[in-house]
């Protein structure tokens, strides 16, 4: 996910095995969905998102194995 803060995109798919799809999952993070980009930590930091009003920090490793189209 190569978003910047307050952009918007549709969740496409996830590259990672069935227990990272399980994670993302279970908070709500599911293809189809719409993900905001709430903030992005410096220095190699989490990435802050928004989706479903809720909002979750995700790390730059994962955030990169979720694939988004822009909205």
């Amino acid at each position: 996910m190569d978003l910047q803060p307050k952009q918007k995109a549709k969740i496409k798919k996830f590259n990672g095995g069935i227990g990272f799809k399980n994670n993302l999952r279970s908070r709500g993070i599911r293809e189809g969905k719409i993900v905001e980009v709430i903030a992005r930590q410096p220095v190699g930091g989490p990435i802050v998102i928004s989706i479903d009003k809720r909002k979750t920090a995700l790390g730059r490793g994962m955030a990169r194995k979720v694939i988004v189209e822009v909205t």
